[in-house]
């Protein structure tokens, strides 16, 4: 409920403020702020005022969260650092459904899924003595937002300064696997982004022109890599 609550409030052009009324009837719907943590919407998609359409269709969110953090506790296990993943796969459902919306990866979430998922893969090393799985996870999540940049400047109108900031969360949460894992999400990310642009090319559904959330694909890679690093 929370996560289409956040997708909701945060699914807004640059620079227009934050929703919290119905775009239809104005009636109040989520609260601003930290207090956002304790909204909720209902599965339906739908305003309880007007019964206006607020996001993505009936159950969507709520299955796409729900079988993200079922992928995870199975191939990650009961740990302390799966606490971490949990977290920031949470965000990742809502990074993912508002950049398709609106093209716009918020700074906000992603500063709020690094620090939550920091906090639980430091809490995991002090109780495991694991250090060096932490640098290592930090190092990841370093060079992985370091290469985007890159990526970004060489090419600008083909990805955003989002991007590269969610590439930092998509290598900490990954290299907690090896750096092979952070490397292959990576790599993970832009094959299924270039595949499905030259799927979606070839059938006239997009032209050169037009933009793709590229956000999708890189946390879409990310979890694939998790996957193949745990079997």
């Amino acid at each position: 409920m929370t996560v289409r609550a956040a997708v909701f409030h945060h699914t807004v052009a640059a620079g227009e403020p934050w929703r919290t009324q119905c775009p239809n009837c104005d009636v109040a719907l989520v609260r601003p702020g930290w207090r956002l943590a304790a909204s909720a919407l209902p599965p339906t998609g739908r305003c309880r005022s007007c019964a206006q359409r607020l996001g993505p269709p009936v159950a969507v969110v709520e299955l796409l969260g729900a079988a993200t953090l079922a992928i995870l506790a199975w191939r990650a296990g009961t740990h302390v650092a799966t606490i971490g993943l949990v977290w920031a796969a949470l965000i990742a459902v809502t990074l993912a459904l508002v950049d398709i919306s609106v093209h716009r990866l918020p700074d906000r979430l992603i500063l709020t899924a690094l620090g939550g998922t920091l906090v639980v893969f430091g809490i995991s090393a002090v109780t495991t003595g694991d250090y060096r799985r932490l640098g290592i996870a930090a190092l990841c999540g370093i060079g992985s937002g370091a290469a985007y940049f890159l990526i970004v400047f060489a090419s600008p109108r083909g990805m955003g300064l989002g991007d590269a900031k969610l590439a930092v969360l998509v290598g900490l949460t990954t290299g907690w696997f090896g750096v092979s894992t952070a490397v292959l999400a990576l790599f993970a990310g832009l094959l299924l982004a270039g595949l499905t642009a030259i799927l979606l090319l070839a059938t006239r559904r997009v032209n050169r022109t037009d933009r793709l959330a590229h956000g999708p694909f890189m946390l879409l890679g990310a979890l694939a890599a998790i996957i193949l690093a745990t079997l």
